[in-house]
Parts: structure tokens; sequence; C-alpha cells
């Protein structure tokens, strides 16, 4: 089982399951399918993209104008808390004491050892009782203030996530339309994901950008208070503090205003107890294993991949055959566990889709049982691009279908000895007469090979001469777009990568995950 999926609470764990329910019931309904009438269902019957279903942009409005109100009061509260004054004793040295009283001499009478010296003007102390008095933050009110802090800002995040994934998708139809550099199936398939997710939210992209943009006003207000005394002091509170009506939240204005805001988030949210012996894990991960099996055949299919239009799918037992010039690819689901895919052209390079991390142990053992020259591990939850083991693939992310895509050039680029039939369109490679590496003078795909320089083992990586390198600059993204920054690096060579690239457009080495100057 992925770590992370552990980390699930009931709320993620719903919104998944959601998201995956449309696939099962397909499944139910079309086992077995011809490719063609599998491709129609992609358009008509079938989700292989969406935002959640059950998104309620009405709602989020409303709530958002909530907290907006509620901002100044919040700005306020950070600036000026209510606080009480609490007093202490504590033995300190002298020159830190500042309240001395009859109880100091009598501390210091009954404690020889903070004695310095005794001369015949009078004893010399070394440290003294005294008196402090602080400022304390932790009253009932401010905890609850903090909670309603975090309350917010897990809704942004969770709501941001949904918005941007959907405007996103909106955005890169229409912002790659003039490029040619893309995959000659690339805006085929992407029309037939946008199909249903347009049909479901087209009305809705004005809204959802106008929404985007308070949410970041919002985040904005709040994240640069966050190192204030009354939150800094009160990181370790009472998280599950119920919210009661006390004279400070009658009283106080402001405090007022953020009682009312916080009541609505808590009543309008339906609170779900997490109990972890509910959720069924493992049956999340095997629904999640079955969209990516489906995502796989569509993301074959639109990357020239072609198969007997008579043949009939197994949809919940995979074993399919497709061709491609001098490729060809079979598909297996292992025990409806894993997907495995078998490349072959001069030779066979056998690579294993699971969605489960294995130890090395395991890992070894499945690469000896069925032959694999390679496991890949993909993931659902989002992620730092450059920082991840995994290939993140998500019903929510419209990018999910390249990498896959990324993962057929790569088992395509390995099988071929040869190198005379370009992956990536088919057309004639050719050994350039300068450099040893090979070009296809269509598509301008270059195939080259390089060595880690720490483990000594060879590896395959592809370019373009059409691509012009640029270096992506982290500083150029608002601290609210770090998933943007992510994707401009991810998508530089325009999926057309069978390795990691860096901000600079740079190889990443697969073995050792650092850049080598010939690469």
């Amino acid at each position: 089982m992925n770590k992370d999926v552990n980390k699930l609470n009931v709320e993620e764990y719903n919104r998944f399951a959601s998201l995956l329910e449309g696939i099962q019931d397909f499944l139910k309904k079309h086992r077995v399918v011809t490719y063609i009438e599998f491709d129609y269902y992609v358009v008509h019957d079938m989700t292989l993209f969406s935002i959640e279903p059950d998104f309620d942009f009405e709602k989020l409005e409303k709530t958002i104008h909530h907290i907006k109100k509620s901002t100044p009061a919040i700005k306020r509260i950070f600036s000026k808390p209510i606080i009480v004054l609490k007093d202490t004793d504590d033995v300190l040295p002298v020159e830190n004491a500042r309240i001395i009283n009859q109880n100091t001499l009598l501390h210091l009478a009954n404690h020889g050892q903070f004695v310095s010296n005794i001369t015949n003007k009078g004893v010399k102390p070394r440290k003294l009782l005294t008196r402090i008095y602080e400022d304390e933050y932790s009253i009932y009110e401010n905890i609850i203030f903090c909670n309603f802090v975090d309350e917010v800002l897990s809704m942004i995040k969770k709501n941001r996530r949904t918005l941007n994934n959907l405007l996103y998708a909106s955005d890169i139809m229409r912002f790659n339309l003039l490029e040619k550099i893309n995959h000659v199936n690339y805006f085929l398939a992407l029309g037939k994901l946008h199909t249903g997710y347009i049909r479901d939210f087209s009305q809705y992209f004005n809204l959802s950008r106008e929404m985007l943009n308070e949410l970041t006003f919002i985040s904005q207000a709040i994240n640069p208070r966050l190192y204030k005394p009354v939150y800094q002091k009160n990181i370790n509170r009472n998280k599950n503090l119920r919210l009661k009506k006390t004279n400070i939240f009658l009283m106080q204005k402001d405090y007022h205003q953020v009682y009312k805001t916080y009541k609505y988030l808590l009543g309008s949210q339906n609170k779900i107890e997490e109990k972890k012996e509910i959720v069924d894990y493992e049956l999340m991960a095997r629904n999640y294993l079955t969209y990516v099996q489906m995502l796989t055949i569509f993301a074959v299919g639109h990357f020239n991949f072609e198969i007997d239009p008579q043949y009939k799918i197994d949809l919940s037992s995979l074993d399919i055959k497709f061709s491609f010039k001098g490729w060809k690819l079979d598909i297996f689901n292992n025990n409806k566990k894993e997907i495995l895919l078998y490349f072959t052209k001069d030779k066979t390079y056998r690579i294993m889709i699971a969605n489960t991390v294995y130890n090395i142990k395991t890992l070894n053992s499945y690469k000896k049982d069925y032959g694999l020259d390679e496991v890949i591990v993909v993931n659902q939850f989002d992620g730092d691009y450059l920082e991840r083991n995994d290939v993140y693939i998500s019903m929510e992310d419209i990018d999910s279908f390249r990498r896959i895509q990324q993962i057929i050039l790569k088992g395509m680029v390995y099988s071929d000895k040869k190198r005379d039939v370009c992956p990536f369109c088919g057309g004639k490679l050719q050994k350039d007469p300068y450099h040893d590496f090979y070009q296809c003078n269509d598509c301008m795909t270059q195939i080259k090979e390089s060595v880690c320089k720490e483990t000594n083992k060879p590896f395959f990586y592809t370019d373009n001469t059409h691509l012009k390198k640029h270096v992506i600059n982290k500083s150029s993204f608002k601290s609210d777009d770090e998933w943007y920054y992510e994707k401009q690096i991810e998508s530089l060579m325009y999926f057309r990568n069978i390795t990691k690239i860096n901000q600079n457009g740079e190889i990443i080495c697969p073995y050792c995950n650092k850049t080598h100057e010939n690469s």
C-alpha cells in the first residue's frame, strides 16, 4: 500500500472514491469491448479526466464572501489580540530581577546557594526570587481564532487545487492549439478528455477565475501574519476545541465577526468523524489501478499504436496486443494488481506499472519472476516534480495521459537497437554524421545515449532541435503558484522527454538524479 494512501482522512478518501466511481460503473456495464467501442465510450460514457464531481461552486462563492467580510477583523486580531497578564515567580540572575518583595528576602535567607558573597556591608546575592509578568495568549478565544485560521487555510488549499486543475485544463487547450511540437494525436486525445469536463463545468470558468483570485487575496492576508505571537504561542493547542459563545465573542466586534464566520464554516461543511476502520484503502487502491489501466489503453491508442479493430478487449483481465511500425506492445494486468507493458522491436523491454512502493527485496523478486527491466510506481497524490520518485497519474490532472505516453516512448526507445524508425512520429531516423545520436528530420526528435558518472550505467534520453531551452525562475512565480512552476518545468519539453528535466531544461540522470555535462 502506498504510504501516502495511509495518510488519507475520510474526506480525502471520499473525494478520491467519488472520482473513481464512474470507472467501476463503466467496467460493470462494458467489461468486454473492441477498441473502437472503447474509444467511443471515452467520449460518451466514461470519464478519464474530471475535477471533483460534487464540487459546489455556489457554496464556495458564499463561503469566500463570508471569509472576505472577516478579513479586516482577522488582521486586527493578529496585530492586537486580547491577552491576559500572567504572573509567575522565578529565580533569576540579579541583573534580571525587576520586582523585589518580602518573599524575595525570605527565599534568599533559605537558599544560601544563591548568595555570591557576604561582606561587612551586607549580603551580595547571585540570584533572586522575582515576580515575572508576561503576556498570556492562550485564552480560549485565541485558540479558537487559531483553529479558525487553520480551517480557512485548509479550505483555500483544497479549493485552489480544484480550481487550478479546472482552469489549467481549459487554458492548456487554448495555449497549445498553435504548437506544432506536440504529438499528431495530442489534440484529438485532449478533445476527447475535455468532452465531459467541458459539458459539466464550462459555465463556471469565469467564476472559477474570480474565486481563485479571491482565495489568493485571503491567503495573502493570512500567511504573512502567521509569525505573530497569537498564532506562534498557540502552535501546540487543542485543535478539536468546540466553538462556544463567550462574552468576548459576543462583545468584542472583531472576535464576534470571527465567531460568526467560523460558525458558518463549521455548519456548512459535512464533518465526518475520522474512523480508519471504515476506510477501505485497499478497495480504493484497486479502483485507482483500474483507472490507470483505462488511461493506459487510451494513451497507447493515441500514440500511433494500432490494434485489430475486431479484437475483443476484456477490461477486467487485460491481454492486449498493439503494434506500430516494427514495434509490438503487449499489455497485461497481473492478477488485477499491476500493469505489465512488454515492448518488442529488436529486443524486448518489460515495464511494470504499480501503485505500491515495494521494498528492495520484493522489487528484485518481481523483476526476476517477470523478467522486468523497470518498475514504475504511479501515484494520485500531487507533489514536487523534481523530488518525487513516482509518476503523478490522477483523474484530476489533464497531463496524466501524457505521462503514460512518456513511459510508452521510453519503452519504445529501449526496445529499439536499429534506430531506423522514429518512435514519436514514425518517420525515418538517421545517424548524425558529426555527433553520436540519431535524429528524425520530420519531427526533429533526437535519441541520445549517456553514462551515469556515479554508477557507470548507460541510459538513453531524448531531445529536440526545435525546442529552445530556457530557464524557469522560481522567483517569477508567487508562492501560491508553486504548482504552476512545477507544471512549467515538467512540460518544458512538451512531455517528449523520457527522463526528468530540471528548471534549466537539463536532463536528470535516472540513476543518480543529477545532471551530467555531456547530457
